[in-house]
Order: C-alpha cells, then structure tokens, then sequence
C-alpha cells in the first residue's frame, strides 16, 4: 500500500502556482487543492452561507487554517502524491500574517516548493487577473511581502525537518521535477 506525499507549493498571490501547476498536471499524476478552495468549501459547511475567495484574509486567519486543515482531512486522498496550494504568508488588511509551522504540519506536508519572480512580474499578473480582487501593492511592498513569505517557508520546513526548494520562475517554468520524489 503506498502512502501519500504531500507538497506544498507556495508563494505570493500572483506568482503563477495554479497555472504551473495546472501545466505540470499534463506530465505527472497527482491531486490538486487549493487552500483557499478547501477553506471557502469548510466555512461554508460550517457557517452555511458562502464568501468569495478574496474575502478569506478579511476573516480571521487562524480560524481560516483550522477550516484547512479539516477540509484538507476530509477531501485529500489518503495515498498518491497531494499538492497544496497556498500560502506562507497572507495579506490581511492588518498587515502579513504568517501562517504557523504547526499547520503544515498537521497537514503531513513532506517538501516545500516555495515560487518566486520578479515583483514586477507579480504586479502584472495581479493586474491583469481580472477574476480576482487582490490587494494593490507597491513593487517594494510585494518584494517585502514574497521576503517573509520564503523566511516563513523556511521556518516551517526547518521545524517540519523537510526538504525546501526555492523556485525562481526566470529559470523555471516547469516545476514537475520539484514535485517528483
């Protein structure tokens, strides 16, 4: 019987982690969530009535990650490779919040693959995502904001003892090999 290995991909909002992601899925078989999916579809379950997806870091955030680490429990195949995809990091209208080691690790999380690119990069996406209604950053903001969320990622993995790669999109733009074990 083969177990499951879970890879949390993570970056800023804006990187490119679902659209890699989405592209690697054509080479290698394995479950994609989303974080903010699993939050959203738990809240709901819990407190009956829906929130839009960039409504979650309004709410509050430790109550966010108790509701992913159930959904995550419930939904996620219990063998076969699982990506999380998520965050570090949230920007929440009180600043950055981190999100605590103890959470990827409730969740079994065996390797991180932290995404990042040039802020000026992220800008652009974020702009032109016309689906979602990010927060407007300044390029120091976000390249602030994608510092702490590759130290927090660090953290987590040190404190998880699991591996961390650091993924530069400028060099990389298939992540399937960093998911591979």
């Amino acid at each position: 019987m083969s177990m499951r290995k879970v890879i949390a991909v993570v970056g800023l909002s804006g990187v490119g982690k679902s659209t890699l992601l989405d592209n690697a899925r054509r080479m290698l078989v394995f479950e994609h969530l989303q974080a903010g999916d699993l939050i959203k579809a738990e809240r709901q379950e819990h407190q009956g009535k829906p929130i839009a997806h960039d409504r979650l870091r309004e709410r509050n955030i430790d109550d966010n990650q108790a509701f992913l680490i159930s959904g995550f429990m419930k939904r996620a195949p219990k063998e076969g490779l699982i990506v999380l995809d998520g965050h570090t990091v949230i920007d929440t209208p009180v600043g950055l919040k981190e999100i605590p080691p103890s959470v990827f690790a409730e969740i079994g999380v065996s390797r991180f693959v932290v995404l990042v690119d040039d802020v000026k990069n992220i800008a652009l996406r974020r702009s032109s995502d016309t689906r979602r209604t990010r927060p407007v950053r300044s390029h120091e903001e976000l390249a602030e904001h994608q510092e702490r969320s590759l130290l927090a990622a660090y953290r987590a993995a040190l404190a998880l003892s699991v591996p961390l790669f650091v993924v530069p999109l400028r060099e990389h733009t298939d992540i399937g090999m960093f998911l591979n074990f």
